[in-house]
């Protein structure tokens, strides 16, 4: 890290040519230019304007997990490219590859403190000398609204190809059963039928929640009879092939006053991830507790999660299952923490790996 006075000289030599500053305040998207030691020496006009929104007055001598307000960065001062996270950073990866003198473009998903939300932002990184000095110029422009459409088309097919797969599971059990067992099967396929016309008719509401427009639908849920439901759905998916889904006892008697559709999403995913990420012979557990204020769940299967997925959990358009598919763990986040008023949390390590979403008895 470069001292506070080599910080102030270097940014005092570029604010000073007012041609620079003036072609860089002109800049449509945020500009920054960094040292080489990453730390910020200029800010164009979009990005003082931004900071200044968001309460920073000054982004001097940070580095870019600073002055995003980067989760992992923590103060931001010294941190930025240094933790495991950074890793999988393209801002980090860019700025990386322009040290080397070589110019770079990358995407970058930052969860951030400053602004509350995800931002997705694409990077482009260009080292250049000024004044026989050597700079990095960082161009950051926003790519939310394009990962945010991305998204709600993923979830919409995630979430029907969930449900048809299990329609498909229960209607295969019913043919190649005897007549008098094949009934039985019947309440099932009609309950999975139902859900999946819910979730077509449903699809207006999932791209309000992106744009905060979602008004959740309050109803009493029974949460031993909601894990019961979607623990029957899985079961017949081929997904669960081989593997054994268990609900534990515990939570008779337990109800919250919630969106029932939204919760059942929620739970669901996190059922088919956990499901996706096992050999057949793996047990899933479901489980759910009364709290003092509401009602926990969580879905535990035996695996441990690798670690550039524990390092992206949550982040809006990551996936375990690569480019463009799946849709990880985002939704989950955005349904319980933005609508549904609750909060989610995992652990993973030798006892495997753990997803827990807290809610309140009454939303």
């Amino acid at each position: 890290m470069a001292d506070p006075a080599e910080v102030e000289r270097q940014a005092a030599l570029l604010s000073g040519d007012g041609l620079l500053a003036g072609l860089l305040d002109g800049m449509l998207n945020f500009a920054v230019v960094l040292n080489r030691s990453r730390q910020a020496v200029f800010a164009n006009k979009p990005a003082r304007e931004f900071l200044s929104f968001h309460g920073m007055e000054s982004l001097r001598g940070l580095r870019m997990g600073g002055v995003f307000g980067c989760s992992h960065a923590g103060d931001g001062a010294c941190r930025c490219g240094t933790t495991e996270a950074c890793k999988y950073c393209g801002s980090a990866q860019a700025q990386a590859e322009a040290l080397e003198g070589r110019p770079a473009v990358r995407e970058c998903r930052i969860l951030s403190g400053h602004t509350g939300e995800d931002l997705d932002i694409r990077v482009s990184a260009r080292p250049f000398r000024y004044s026989g000095e050597d700079f990095l110029l960082l161009v950051f422009e926003d790519i939310s609204a394009e990962k945010r459409r991305q998204v709600l088309e993923r979830l919409f097919f995630h979430d029907i190809l969930n449900t048809a797969g299990g329609v498909q599971g229960l209607v295969e059990l019913m043919a190649e059963s005897e007549p008098a067992q094949a009934h039985t099967y019947v309440p099932a396929a009609v309950n999975a039928a139902d859900r999946m016309i819910d979730q077509i008719l449903s699809q207006k509401d999932l791209a309000a929640a992106e744009r905060g427009d979602l008004h959740p639908k309050l109803s009493d849920v029974d949460c031993a009879a909601l894990l019961a439901e979607i623990a029957g759905l899985f079961r017949a998916h081929d997904v669960a092939r081989g593997k054994t889904i268990e609900v534990k006892p515990g939570c008779a008697g337990v109800s919250i006053r919630t969106d029932r559709t939204l919760l059942q999403r929620v739970i669901a995913n996190l059922l088919k991830n956990a499901l996706e990420a096992e050999r057949p012979g793996s047990v899933i557990t479901l489980a759910c507790e009364r709290l003092s204020a509401g009602a926990a769940f969580t879905v535990h299967n035996p695996g441990t999660m690798p670690e550039d997925s524990r390092l992206q959990v949550f982040q809006r358009s990551f996936s375990t299952k690569g480019e463009g598919r799946g849709l990880g763990t985002y939704s989950i986040r955005l349904f319980t923490e933005k609508y549904l008023g609750g909060k989610v949390s995992f652990s993973t390590g030798a006892a495997g790996t753990e997803f827990r979403a807290e809610y309140p008895a009454e939303l």
